[in-house]
């Protein structure tokens, strides 16, 4: 394999300078030369607005399916977020290839490829030309600034190595002695695990189907074995059933997007009612940002887990005209879970399609989380799995990376405005006032609910004692 360096040097620029060309102005008999000048300068500004429009239309159409962390994550304050965007075992794809942190593990990789050549029984040369044919178009699924100095020899000979060890990784890593065929430590499978979901280790899953197309003896199919892969990777505690998949994921992390999200978002007809009044110029009612658990809590708004894990499975019941239950799936949070998390925020952050499901789930459930004892009721709830460390550090962690996001303003807008609809009835509403604060005031413990029984039996008592002195038997 040749040993290119993956430098970040940008290609020349065009010499064509398209911007700055100017067009002569019409002729007119009747004009004077300073409106001529003018008619000049317009054009002038004209020609450059619509060239510079051209230009970033251009670049937003060949953002790549694999794109580099935006600079927003990668520059965090967090110094830990930097270090959950790179590999700590194996690298996989251009942007690490030759990473010094990562070479004691491609030492192991050429043994792995041949294995998959030999049990998949295909030829390593009728599979080297047929992803060098393709090399060309798997290019462009990367940043060309970041990989402009590898040659297509170097990267089609990358991509039958990664390729390959990737899938006979998966084939072996789910079994009971998967970790001693593969010749890894328990240590090291759960760190490659993680690696093969981080955005910029991500191999084109065009590749992977190149390598699998035609191989034998797989029982079940390759296809199942990655589905099952990817689904054993969600952060649900309960897990999940995979019942449809995306037919063209981009890669792994695409994949497991499509995962976790479940069925895409509907829009619902009062959502639709709402953009045709926008359309109108009626505009949208005034929206208010959901309230922390706690503040639900005092408006008599319960937690109960989803019927499914799916992060689109978001619902509020209104319950006996007074209380509710705002239904919200289980996700066990853990270092694995913050960091599938961080990289789908990078993948959606630079996503053409617009496809912001789990960024607009991290930005609900951060407007549910301002302090830690948010995320203590949510436990408490069986909502959250806190497999990370102190309420704190969870509630931290929502609201470091969720501070700049931008969701689908149409997400979850039914929900929200059940639970908005719920909270101004109850402020305005003095019967349903007095009710939650009975609850909270007698029954919010169990020493309150005591000192109520004690104190009602007390009155009981008197109220029998005094009737039976008036009235005696």
């Amino acid at each position: 394999m040749e040993n290119n360096a993956i430098a970040g040097t940008p290609t020349p620029p065009s010499t064509n300078n398209i911007a700055g060309t100017t067009t002569p102005p019409l002729s007119n008999n009747n004009a004077t030369k300073g409106e001529s000048s003018n008619d000049e300068h317009l054009i002038d500004i004209d020609t450059l607005v619509w060239n510079d429009t051209d230009k970033a239309s251009n670049a937003r159409e060949r953002t790549p399916s694999i794109p580099k962390i935006p600079t927003a994550l990668r520059n965090s304050q967090n110094q830990k977020l930097p270090q959950w965007f790179k590999p700590s075992v194996i690298s996989i794809g251009p942007y690490y290839y030759d990473n010094r942190d990562c070479r004691e593990a491609q030492k192991l990789k050429s043994g792995h490829a041949k294995k998959f050549i030999e049990e998949s029984q295909q030829e390593k040369d009728v599979l080297y030309l047929k992803i060098k044919k393709k090399t060309p178009e798997l290019r462009k699924c990367y940043d060309n600034k970041a990989i402009c100095e590898m040659t297509d020899q170097t990267l089609a000979t990358m991509f039958l190595l990664d390729g390959c060890f990737l899938l006979h990784f998966i084939n072996y890593s789910s079994k009971k002695d998967g970790s001693d065929i593969l010749g890894f430590t328990n240590h090291e499978m759960a760190h490659i695990k993680e690696d093969l979901f981080l955005l910029e280790n991500q191999l084109p899953y065009k590749v992977l189907k190149l390598l699998f197309k035609d191989a034998k003896n797989s029982k079940p199919s390759m296809e199942e074995k990655i589905k099952d892969f990817v689904a054993s990777h969600v952060p649900f505690p309960r897990g999940i059933r995979v019942k449809e998949v995306n037919p063209k994921p981009c890669h792994l992390l695409h994949y497991l997007q499509g995962v976790i999200l479940g069925k895409p978002v509907t829009i619902s007809p009062t959502q639709k009612q709402n953009e045709e009044d926008d359309g109108r110029g009626r505009g949208r009612p005034e929206w208010h940002s959901c309230e922390n658990v706690q503040e639900l809590r005092k408006v008599d708004i319960h937690f109960k887990p989803s019927p499914t894990s799916y992060l689109t499975d978001i619902s509020f019941e209104p319950l006996f005209g007074t209380t509710g239950c705002l239904k919200l799936p289980t996700i066990s949070m853990n270092a694995s879970t913050m960091i599938i998390f961080l990289n789908l925020v990078a993948f959606e952050s630079s996503d053409t399609t617009n496809n912001l499901g789990v960024i607009s789930y991290l930005c609900f459930l951060d407007s549910l989380i301002a302090r830690w004892d948010d995320v203590k009721e949510l436990q408490a709830a069986g909502i959250l799995r806190n497999f990370f460390g102190e309420q704190r550090d969870v509630a931290q962690f929502f609201n470091n990376v969720c501070s700049k996001l931008v969701p689908n303003p149409s997400a979850y807008e039914d929900v929200k405005r059940q639970i908005q609809s719920h909270v101004d009835r109850h402020h305005n509403c003095r019967l349903r006032k007095w009710h939650v604060q009975c609850k909270q005031k007698y029954f919010s413990s169990p020493w309150s609910l005591m000192a109520l029984t004690a104190a009602v039996i007390g009155l009981s008592l008197t109220a029998i004692q005094t009737f039976t002195s008036v009235f005696p038997l």
